[in-house]
């Protein structure tokens, strides 16, 4: 028995090729390896989210909201919940004290720590299989494809 030969570019489903659907396929599947993680850790995907988002450095609740994919008044929520668990503290920032910052608590950056080399060890395993140059040249284009599409203030 012979194989058939792969569809042309003509015979290809619309879908296979559509950008905005392959990214969110990818999104999906990579994500929910990694949520299995998140949840035999018994962390929230929306906890490792915010805990991701600050573990570089503290951010206002509008720009948490755009890390963390979430409208406004649901990322609060979070930081709400988070607060009341002794993860995150808002503070004012002291260079615009109109805004308040949401900063990591010292349990949250423990929290986090081992999550972020889980996340680290998880994406390197999933773009193995293409080679150091080609994951990098990916991730670059990925995130200057980002820049091209977000919404200028």
């Amino acid at each position: 028995m012979t194989a058939s030969p792969p569809p042309s570019s003509s015979d290809a489903l619309f879908i296979d090729s559509y950008l905005a659907y392959l990214l969110a396929r990818a999104s999906q599947l990579i994500s929910g390896e990694f949520h299995a993680t998140l949840k035999a850790e018994g962390i929230p995907v929306a906890e490792w989210r915010v805990l991701a988002a600050l573990i570089d450095g503290p951010k206002s609740v509008t720009e948490l909201a755009g890390i963390i994919l979430e409208q406004q008044p649901t990322a609060s929520r979070i930081v709400s919940r988070m607060e009341k668990s002794a993860l995150v503290t808002r503070q004012l920032d002291p260079a615009d004290r109109r805004v308040m910052r949401i900063h990591l608590t010292d349990a949250a950056r423990a929290r986090a720590t081992p999550l972020i080399a889980l996340a680290r060890r998880h994406q390197a395993e999933a773009l193995a299989p293409f080679g150091t140059q080609r994951a990098e040249d990916f991730l670059a284009i990925l995130q200057e494809l980002i820049k091209l599409h977000e919404k200028q203030p």
